[in-house]
């Protein structure tokens, strides 16, 4: 009899326990029912762990000096072919090919032949003349001579007048001056040799200034102004810097070009006129950007740009102009002077979409 009562016992206890367990349960299925079906309270940050992540740069916009190259060619400042205005011959050479000469300076003296003789008869016809046109007047306001012989002595002094201003003239031509600072190029004719108006005497020409020529595309002539700085890379490696003196106002009608000049200062002398070279512009300083070119994009019309993040953390494309590009990188236009570049992860990312941005270091 003992013995069952202690097995009822421990029954009792036993199911006692099941029956609290049972409860236990039962209360807690409540909770667990409104966990699984209550929307849970995200914070920030775990939303922030929802969105992509990027790798972003953060870069400044900084100076850039664009340049416009062309070829182009030297020629000197000024260059003329001084020819003969009369008939005559060579008398002297004053100077020797090569030669520097100055403005005025006598390069070449041609015979004078009778001129000096014709001068002066010529002045003395013209002082006879205006010294019967002078007694003419006289006879004239007197009523003693007539209208016609008046004209016709008016017409005589000048008719004698013409005469002498032409052998003077002549006689000048005789001398043959340089029309400016220079150096000799040729002499093509002999002391002794027969010429004639038109015949080529002595080239001479400037090369302390050169003046450099170059055809600009027409889609770039609107950037270019007079007083631009232009640098002429020689073949020898030397340079030669100036200014843009000239912009055609009419493009050539075969390239569509515009033709310019440029003064370029040749202290040194150098053998360069007539001579081809590298023409660099410099064009008017940017705002620009500089990066690596792979970080450039196409947008779906074809258009080039680049992916960055605003300060919503929303990823804009963005058009850009490409000035320049190079092995070390691409200078572009057309971003603000502050923006969040897009370096890594942009092609798991849409464009609008909301994203995580890591910033790291620039190089």
């Amino acid at each position: 009899m003992a013995f069952l009562k202690i097995r009822s016992s421990h029954f009792s206890l036993a199911l006692a326990l099941l029956l609290a367990a049972l409860l236990a349960i039962w209360l807690l299925s409540g909770s667990v029912y409104t966990l699984a079906t209550d929307a849970p309270e995200f914070t920030p940050a775990s939303q922030e762990a929802e969105r992509p992540v990027v790798e972003i740069q953060i870069l400044q916009a900084s100076t850039y000096h664009p340049r416009l190259q062309v070829q182009g060619q030297l020629v000197p400042y000024r260059q003329s072919t001084l020819t003969s205005r009369i008939n005559s011959q060579v008398e002297a050479w004053h100077v020797r090919q090569g030669q520097a000469v100055k403005a005025g300076e006598l390069i070449i003296s041609l015979d004078q032949e009778d001129r000096q003789a014709q001068l002066q008869r010529a002045e003395a016809d013209l002082r006879l003349a205006e010294a019967n046109l002078q007694a003419t007047e006289r006879l004239k306001s007197q009523n003693l001579s007539s209208e016609t012989a008046l004209l016709n002595q008016q017409a005589l002094v000048a008719s004698t007048r013409a005469e002498r201003d032409r052998v003077s003239m002549e006689l000048q031509h005789t001398q043959i001056l340089a029309p400016f600072d220079g150096f000799i190029e040729s002499l093509p004719i002999e002391v002794g040799n027969s010429i004639q108006p038109g015949d080529a005497l002595v080239s001479l020409a400037d090369t302390r200034t050169l003046k450099l020529t170059a055809d600009i595309p027409q889609q770039k002539a609107s950037q270019l102004s007079e007083g631009l700085t232009t640098e002429a890379q020689l073949l020898d490696g030397g340079q030669l810097t100036g200014k843009i003196s000239f912009i055609a106002h009419v493009a050539d009608s075969a390239t569509r070009s515009y033709r310019i000049e440029a003064q370029i200062d040749n202290p040194e002398l150098r053998r360069v006129a007539g001579a081809s070279a590298t023409i660099s512009i410099l064009l008017p300083d940017l705002s620009a950007h500089r990066f690596s070119p792979a970080l450039l994009a196409l947008d779906s019309t074809g258009q080039t740009g680049v992916r960055i993040i605003n300060d919503e953390q929303i990823m804009q494309f963005m058009p850009v102009q490409i000035l320049s590009l190079d092995t070390g990188g691409v200078w572009v236009s057309g971003l603000p002077a502050e923006i969040k570049l897009v370096t890594q992860g942009a092609g798991f990312v849409s464009e609008g979409e909301q994203v995580t941005a890591v910033q790291v270091e620039s190089d």
